[in-house]
């Protein structure tokens, strides 16, 4: 399994931690966990339901990593600097999450490399507080509580 280049789980009910074994997968261009909220409105994320905790400092060592989407689950905390060590990556969605705080420094230089795709909940919270990731360099903005993404580029 040391070779896996792929891991997709998208659009299922699961729950749970990204398990830390997970960041071992050194060949590993993409990673999907994305939509695991199986409900009437899964933009709605809730603390009980998906992937939960937060994105651990080894997904640094993730150096193949092209596309990581971890959107539409309860993850929290915030992104981690290590993942601007991520040289390859192309794609970021992190939006409809509880993740806060700012994109760190070291990503938004990606986006004059590979990094083309960048989503967070960077739009204004219900239209009316302030954005849950502060972000620079996001390509699209989304707010948490409508599930609406607007292109920002």
């Amino acid at each position: 399994m040391t070779d896996l280049r792929i891991l997709t789980l998208n659009g299922n009910s699961i729950f749970g931690e990204i398990p830390d074994g997970l960041y071992n997968l050194k060949k590993l261009s993409a990673l999907r966990l994305d939509d695991t909220l199986m409900r009437e409105a899964p933009w709605l994320a809730v603390r009980n339901e998906g992937i939960n905790g937060s994105i651990s400092t080894l997904i640094g060592g993730l150096q193949d990593l092209e596309h990581l989407y971890l959107n539409n689950n309860p993850i929290s905390g915030t992104i981690p600097t290590e993942l601007g060590l991520c040289k390859k990556l192309k794609t970021l969605r992190v939006h409809r999450t509880y993740i806060e705080g700012e994109m760190p420094d070291n990503i938004c230089p990606l986006r004059d490399k590979n990094l083309s795709s960048v989503y967070s909940d960077c739009g204004p919270y219900n239209g009316t507080a302030v954005p849950f990731i502060k972000c620079s360099c996001c390509t699209d903005c989304c707010d948490h509580s409508t599930g609406v993404c607007i292109a920002d580029d």
